[in-house]
């Protein structure tokens, strides 16, 4: 039994990480698809010693443009959405510009920054942020919102309101159930990072990605492509890690 849980720990993921150069490999060797299309495996891997600046530079830099953005997404978002459910006036007046804002698909948006901020570093760190938190936002308020009848019997017994216990209850009660929404926004602020960077940087796959188009470089689009999705993958995973280790009452 011990032996079958690690298989379908480990193993099988492995296979399913292999599932896609595998397909590459067929199609390059099999099908025959030009390089102009799909190059091969030895010429992507090959394409890091030809970029200026390293690659580990640009995948650096849109790291830590993610990093930041998301984290002040995430607390920006947390704190609208708690500060809503506690004041009453506040979610009315300020909902319904966000609900407006917020079906704006986050892209749209980028010309916006680009005039307003130029190309420096904080039009991409407000643009990563506006383009998370406000969904974030949402979901913290109905998280709080739809509270659990046990919780509202408890609330009356003891004559208190669930709005006045900010860190014994909304923040316990959010981080509970906020990690879907999180990982969504996470493949938002990925694509937030990359088109910033694909308009307006001089370094970053982003940028990597538009010089490379330019020049025909199809190797090195595939290569900053991979490296976006590994990124994705373990932020992903990081993500959970972390948050279930912080949730440790649920345990």
């Amino acid at each position: 039994m011990m032996f079958k849980r690690k298989i379908f720990k480990y193993f099988i993921p492995l296979i399913g990480g292999l599932i896609i150069p595998l397909v590459w490999l067929f199609l390059k060797s099999f099908v025959g698809i030009s390089d102009r299309y799909l190059p091969s495996i030895r010429d992507v891997f090959y394409s890091v010693k030809d970029i200026e600046p390293n690659i580990l530079l640009h995948t650096f830099y849109t790291l830590s443009r993610l990093a930041i953005g998301t984290c002040l997404g995430v607390f920006v978002g947390i704190s609208l959405g708690i500060f809503a459910f506690k004041s009453l006036s506040f979610k009315k007046l300020s909902f319904p510009g966000i609900q407006c804002i917020r079906s704006i698909p986050p892209i749209a948006t980028v010309p916006f920054f680009i005039l307003w901020f130029g190309f420096s570093e904080t039009g991409k760190y407000l643009m990563i942020t506006l383009g998370i938190a406000l969904n974030i936002a949402i979901s913290t308020y109905q998280i709080l919102e739809n509270i659990p009848e046990k919780y509202k019997i408890l609330f009356r017994s003891f004559g208190i309101k669930p709005q006045d216990l900010t860190l014994n209850y909304s923040l316990p009660t959010v981080a509970e159930n906020i990690l879907p929404t999180i990982r969504f926004s996470l493949s938002t602020a990925i694509g937030l990072v990359v088109v910033s960077e694909l308009l307006g940087s001089q370094v970053g796959l982003g940028y990597l990605i538009q010089t490379s188009r330019s020049t025909f470089s199809m190797h090195v689009i595939f290569l900053a492509t991979i490296i976006l999705g590994i990124i994705n993958f373990l932020i992903d995973y990081l993500t959970k890690v972390i948050w279930e280790k912080s949730i440790f009452w649920r345990r």
